[in-house]
């Protein structure tokens, strides 16, 4: 498999997707931001842990879209490009709904919340590059 297909780069992304997601359901207090007193909420912890299934299951589909068995062609790579976009509207909006919560968790928990999201938004897009590559490529 050449490392600049788009079967390659959604292996790294559906990947770390998944480690990100399984870290965040079991550790979400690594994650959290805890109150002046140091104490994590109960309601912080379980959002948290949503948020790492939402990005455990977007992994794992896109994991699984690299091993559907399709030839490398338009029709497996419409696969992977369908979970990426999805995973890179996931992101996109995680960074939009960041950005407008300064009235929620202020200014610096937003630029935290519109900044973690950005290495995935970059990732996304990368795959998906190699996923115009590689159509016309076939």
């Amino acid at each position: 498999m050449r490392t600049d297909s788009i079967e390659h780069r959604a292996r790294i992304i559906g990947t770390l997707r998944a480690l990100v997601g399984v870290a965040m359901i079991a550790a979400p207090r690594a994650v959290a931001r805890p109150a002046p007193d140091g104490t994590v909420s109960g309601t912080e912890l379980f959002l948290l842990r949503t948020i790492g299934v939402r990005d455990l299951a977007l992994g794992l589909g896109t994991l699984a879209a690299t091993r559907s068995g399709r030839p490398a062609g338009p029709s497996g790579v419409e696969g992977i490009r369908r979970w990426t976009r999805f995973g890179l509207l996931s992101d996109a909006l995680d960074v939009v709904t960041g950005s407008l919560a300064v009235p929620l968790v202020g200014k610096d928990g937003a630029t935290i919340a519109a900044t973690v999201p950005l290495p995935f938004v970059a990732l996304d897009i990368w795959t998906l590059r190699a996923g115009d590559a590689d159509l016309a490529r076939a």
